[in-house]
């Protein structure tokens, strides 16, 4: 996976996803970079706390990849609130890989701790939301 520079301080990262200043930064300052061996694509967006949400879309496919990246964007702050209510606000997102118009992982890193948790999201048809089976 790619290198991780997310927020390392747990108080700043609960208020970097909101919907409206993420989208902006998408929409805006967001950085693109394809992957040639792969045809991957890695979205770097800035956040307010200087570090970025990097997000990977595994073998990109125009016809879904903007709408889905846009509405991760809206639905994050929803995702992220749910997840911390299970994981503890200890942890934070690392990175993000949307594998398919319907599926991906938020890879979810304990701050100063070497532990992870792999979160899988889907696509509900206007935004994105935690599996059914993750986050209970």
């Amino acid at each position: 996976m790619f290198g991780f520079r997310g927020p390392t301080d747990v108080r700043s990262a609960r208020s970097l996803y909101e919907p409206r200043d993420l989208l902006r930064a998408y929409e805006d300052h967001a950085t693109r970079e394809v992957r040639p061996d792969s045809g991957d694509v890695l979205i770097r967006i800035p956040l307010r706390d200087g570090t970025d949400l990097e997000v990977t879309i595994v073998g990109a496919r125009p016809e879904w990849t903007e709408s889905r990246v846009r509405a991760l964007c809206t639905s994050l702050t929803d995702v992220d609130r749910r997840m911390r209510r299970v994981l503890g606000d200890a942890f934070v997102i690392g990175w993000i890989e949307l594998d398919a118009a319907d599926h991906g992982t938020i890879d979810y890193w304990e701050v100063g701790v070497n532990s992870e948790y792999a979160v899988d999201i889907v696509w509900t048809g206007d935004g994105w939301a935690v599996d059914r089976q993750a986050g209970r």
